[in-house]
């Protein structure tokens, strides 16, 4: 999977663009979140194409960035992410971003982007998919 990060204007219609966009070039979006910050927005989207992704939105004309993402599976308890957080800090990787995919049944899956993705699949180890 990939994170798509695109910064653009806020303005209304903006997420029927972007989405209308993808849908275009038959792109499946798994997740996305909008954030307005004023005038602005950021997207993040989370897609299985990334880079069909990253070159519909470029060639539209939007400043997109891609970096992947890998995800762990974790217990969804108090103190779970904390733990996962502290293991990637020991290992000295840098998150660049995580959030909460799903939550289900016990478990919670985090979609998470660090400087080093592969050396951080090995430090979580089983938990990362």
């Amino acid at each position: 999977m990939q994170s798509i990060r695109v910064i653009v204007p806020n303005s209304p219609g903006l997420l029927a663009e972007l989405t209308e966009c993808l849908a275009s070039a038959e792109v499946s979006i798994a997740q996305i979140v909008v954030e307005t910050h004023g005038s602005g927005a950021l997207v993040r989207i989370e897609v299985d194409e990334g880079d069909k992704a990253l070159a519909t939105l470029t060639g539209a004309g939007y400043d997109a960035v891609t970096d992947g993402v890998l995800l762990a599976r974790i217990e969804d308890r108090p103190g779970a992410l904390a733990h996962l957080s502290r293991r990637l800090a020991d290992a000295h990787l840098n998150i660049r971003s995580m959030h909460h995919v799903l939550r289900e049944e016990g478990y919670a899956l985090v979609a998470i982007s660090t400087d080093d993705n592969e050396r951080a699949r090995g430090v979580l180890g089983g938990t990362a998919l």
